[in-house]
C-alpha cells in the first residue's frame, strides 16, 4: 500500500474529524473499494464528475466507517487517506484515576 501524496500533505486529521479523505480527483470509479467495504458505506458519486471524466467514490455514512483501511488496501490509484477515530480523553483519565 503506497502513502497517498495527499496524506503527506495533511499533517494531522481533518477538522471536522471524518475516517476517511478521498483524493476525488484522482479516483476512477473502478468501485474495488465498495466491493472491498465491509460496511457497505462507499459508493459512486452519481452526479460528480472528475477532471479525469470518472464518477469518484464518497463515503456516505462516517459515523459507521470502523477506520479497517481495506478500501485503501484494494484501491490501485490510492486515493484513500485513512484517519483511526480520535481518543476519549475521558476514558483514559478515569483509567489513570483507578490506578492511583
Amino acid at each position: 500500500m503506497a502513502i497517498s501524496p495527499i496524506a503527506i500533505r495533511l499533517p494531522r486529521p481533518p477538522v471536522p474529524w471524518t475516517p476517511l479523505v478521498i483524493a476525488e480527483e484522482r479516483c476512477k470509479g473502478c468501485e474495488l473499494c465498495v466491493a472491498a467495504c465491509p460496511k457497505a458505506i462507499l459508493a459512486l458519486s452519481r452526479d460528480l464528475v472528475n477532471v479525469l471524466g470518472y464518477h469518484p467514490i464518497h463515503l456516505t455514512d462516517a459515523p459507521a466507517c470502523t477506520s479497517c483501511a481495506l478500501c485503501a488496501r484494494v484501491c490501485p490509484d490510492a486515493v484513500f487517506t485513512v484517519w483511526a477515530a480520535p481518543r476519549d480523553n475521558s476514558r483514559e483519565a478515569s483509567f489513570e484515576e483507578r490506578a492511583r
